[in-house]
């Protein structure tokens, strides 16, 4: 299991690429800051979680109602236990089949091996027009 900020991080990404969220959780601690900014009324899975139950239904609830177009990262810095993964994602919204794409902001922070912040910083206001 990687313990350093960089291999956590590209370890847990590789992950989450793959579809294998249980084994991605194996690197988040519980509880987690977890936060997407967004219209939660609109998207339900934008918000706060803790838990890894909440960040299952995250990715279930998202992976049930877009399809993933793009998902790039085009730069990741680290210092100390600080990350943030720079990159471009696109999705389709499957029940209007409107796409949006964003450039985004990845920050994370790790202890003890594992990612215990996860905040997303993204172009929400687009994505919330693909929902309309």
């Amino acid at each position: 299991m990687p313990t350093n900020t960089q291999d956590v991080v590209s370890e847990y990404l590789r992950r989450v690429g793959s579809g294998d969220i249980e084994s991605a959780l194996e690197l988040v601690a519980e509880p987690i800051d977890w936060f997407t900014p967004g219209s939660t009324e609109l998207i339900p899975w934008m918000g706060k979680r803790t838990t890894h139950a909440e960040i299952r239904e995250f990715f279930k609830a998202a992976g049930d109602n877009m399809t993933a177009e793009a998902f790039e990262v085009t730069r990741t810095i680290t210092v100390d236990r600080f990350a943030v993964v720079l990159g471009r994602l696109q999705f389709r919204v499957n029940a209007t089949g409107k796409s949006f794409s964003s450039e985004f902001a990845l920050e994370l922070r790790v202890t003890d091996g594992l990612i215990d912040r996860y905040h997303m910083h993204e172009d929400s206001y687009a994505i919330s027009l693909a929902f309309l």
